[in-house]
This record gives structure tokens, sequence and C-alpha cells, in this order.
């Protein structure tokens, strides 16, 4: 059944109009009719099944059938922090990680922006990154939208996170501070509520960033020997958190 993201419905009025970019994809791609199901989700982890009562040129309208229960949210709460890099890379990420259950998104500006201009996005490019978020959703029948947030400078976003959970940060240059990722993982208690994971841009952290890095609280973690991707290392480290957490696997 069809999905799609509706913020701010009202359950209490049966009757939801939808339009815009919904009511076009129903009408001209999907060929939506007189009676078909859609369900529709909150952004927030509530989802409803409607019916469609009347397709009109601009709009569709549906009543309330039911309410939904929702595909289980990871019991963590995971936060990615991303270093900028090429738009195609984050938004990789961005996807597949909102697949797997990522609440948070935070790019990171670092010494080694990778994307021109500072690697800065325009609004535009955040609100596409935004929108591959909630299309995330929708497909993997999350009824919870992650939020995709404005960049910030590297330190800002690690002091702020680090005064509220654990933050694992990738790093494979010096690996006498680095402990595996598993055994980092398995030292969490297996019922930890919010975990973040910091991932470089291509080209990694300068030396003087990891070790600022680690000051401020981070654990440092290596994943292997093997050269990952920005975008491979983000899908890696946040299926392996998934995984040992218990959240991922059955």
């Amino acid at each position: 059944m069809h999905r799609f993201y509706v913020p701010d419905i009202d359950a209490t009025d049966r009757s939801i109009s939808l339009d815009g970019s919904i009511a076009r994809q129903l009408k001209t791609v999907l060929r939506a009719d007189t009676g078909d199901h859609i369900r529709l989700f909150d952004g927030s982890g509530s989802e409803w099944e409607v019916e469609i009562d009347h397709v009109g040129k601009n709009d569709v309208s549906t009543t309330l059938v039911s309410a939904v229960r929702p595909v289980a949210e990871p019991s963590s709460k995971v936060t990615m922090l991303l270093g900028l890099a090429k738009p195609e890379r984050i938004e990789l990420a961005i996807q597949k990680c909102t697949e797997l259950g990522a609440v948070r998104f935070i790019p990171v500006m670092s010494e080694r922006v990778q994307g021109g201009n500072t690697g800065t996005p325009s609004d535009k490019r955040l609100e596409r990154w935004q929108r591959i978020a909630i299309e995330a959703s929708e497909q993997s029948g999350r009824a919870t939208v992650p939020t995709v947030e404005a960049p910030v400078p590297l330190m800002d976003a690690i002091q702020e996170i680090v005064s509220e959970q654990p933050l694992l940060c990738m790093w494979e240059e010096l690996a006498d501070d680095s402990k595996p990722l598993r055994q980092v993982l398995q030292s969490l208690a297996a019922d930890s509520q919010q975990l973040a994971a910091l991932i470089g841009p291509p080209g990694g952290f300068s030396t003087d960033e990891a070790k600022s890095i680690r000051e401020a609280g981070a654990q440092l973690v290596t994943l292997g020997s093997r050269v990952l991707r920005s975008e491979t290392a983000a899908i890696t480290v946040m299926s392996a958190i998934l995984y040992e957490l218990g959240d991922l696997g059955g």
C-alpha cells in the first residue's frame, strides 16, 4: 500500500484533503481512484489508513479508516554527524541511514571539506536532503522522519552532542588511539537510549582535529584496515550500531 508523509494530521477530523505533490502523484502517476486505500503518516510516529473519496483537478479527498500500528523504531536513537562531502555522497548516506533508523543528521564543517565554497550547502540543497529523508521513510515503512539540520562547525556539534549522549568518531590513522567499533559498542549498556556517530569527510579528519575530538569527550573508533568512502562508512556504522544493540537482524 502506498504511503505518504503528511505533517500535522488532525486525526479528530476524519476528512483529510491532500494537495500539492501528493495529489499530483496520486492522480497522474498512480492513477488513484475513488475507493482506493493509501496510508498517511505524520513523521512523528503515527500512521493511518485512509480511503480516497474524490480525485479532483488539484486535490484528493480522503476519509480516515483506521489508525495503523507503525513499524517499530530502533530502541537506540542514533544521530549521524556527517562531514561535508559532495552532495551525492551526503544524499546516499542520508537515504540509507534513514532506512536503517537514524533520527537526526547534522552536517559538520571540518578542515578537509569537500564540495567547493567551503562545502556549505544552499537552502535549496538542504531542502532536497530533507526530502530524501522523507522519501526514505515513506519507502522503508517508518512513521518517523529524521531531521536534517543546517551545517555547523565541527567542534560546535561535538560539544553539543557529548553533553547529551555517547559520541563515536571514526578515526583510522592512529591505531593506538582508536578502539574497534564492535568492542566499543559491546561496552555500551544494552539499553542505551541515545548514541551519535561522527563520520569524517573524504580525506578524514586531521590529526589535530582527532585530538580535539577525543579531548572533547568522544571515543575514537576504527572500522578496520580497509579504506571506506564516507557514505559507505556511514551506512556501515549505522548498521553495526543497530546490530550490536539488538535492533537489526531479529
